[in-house]
C-alpha cells in the first residue's frame, strides 16, 4: 500500500487534461491483465460488470466498494489483452474515460493508470480515490487486507487540487 500520492496530472492539449497513477506490481503483464480481465479477480478490488466486454461492446459496471454501489453505463473502447485497456464510462456523477498500460518491468509490471480529463479541477477528488483503488489492487494481488478508504486518502485532496492547478496553469503542448 503506497502513504504517499503516486499520481500527477498533466496537460495533454488546449482542453484535455491527464491524471496519471503509476505502480509497480509483483507478477508478469499476463498475471495483472488478469486482475482486470477475469471478473472474480476485477470483483475483489474494484467492481463487477454484466454482458461480454468486447472491443465496441456496452456493458454495465457497478463499483462494489463506493457508497451506494453505483452502476455505470461502459463500453470498451480498446483493448490489447495484456498491455492496455480503455473503458469510457457514463454515470450519475458524469463521464469517465480511463486506460490501463501494463509493461514488463524486470520480473514485475509496471501499471500506468490514466484518467483523460477535459478539466484537470475533479482530480482533486478523483485521484485519491484512484490511489484507494490501486492499492485494493495490490491488496488482492498479495492476499493483504484491504485498505479503508478513511483520512489518509481524503488529506491527499490538497495534493490533487495542486497538481489540478499546476496543469491548468502549464501552456498546452506544442
Amino acid at each position: 500500500m503506497q502513504t504517499e500520492p503516486t499520481g500527477r496530472v498533466r496537460r495533454t492539449g488546449e482542453d484535455s487534461y491527464d491524471l496519471v497513477l503509476t505502480r509497480r506490481l509483483a507478477g508478469s503483464p499476463r498475471e495483472v491483465w488478469a486482475s482486470f480481465a477475469d471478473a472474480g479477480q476485477a470483483s475483489a478490488w474494484i467492481g463487477r460488470w454484466d454482458g461480454i466486454p468486447e472491443p465496441g461492446s456496452g456493458f454495465g459496471f457497478q463499483m462494489l466498494y463506493e457508497e451506494g454501489q453505483p452502476t455505470s453505463q461502459a463500453r470498451l473502447a480498446e483493448c490489447v489483452p495484456r498491455e492496455r485497456l480503455r473503458v469510457l464510462m457514463e454515470d450519475d456523477g458524469g463521464s469517465w474515460d480511463l486506460e490501463v498500460r501494463l509493461r514488463d518491468d524486470a520480473g514485475g509490471t509496471r501499471l500506468e493508470f490514466t484518467q483523460h480529463l477535459a478539466d484537470p479541477a475533479p482530480a482533486e477528488d478523483t485521484g485519491p480515490g484512484w490511489e484507494y483503488y490501486l492499492d485494493r489492487l495490490e491488496a488482492a494481488r498479495s492476499g493483504d487486507a484491504q485498505p479503508e478508504f478513511d483520512q489518509r486518502y481524503l488529506d491527499q485532496g490538497s495534493y490533487y487540487a495542486a497538481q489540478a492547478r499546476d496543469a491548468a496553469a502549464a501552456p498546452p503542448p506544442a
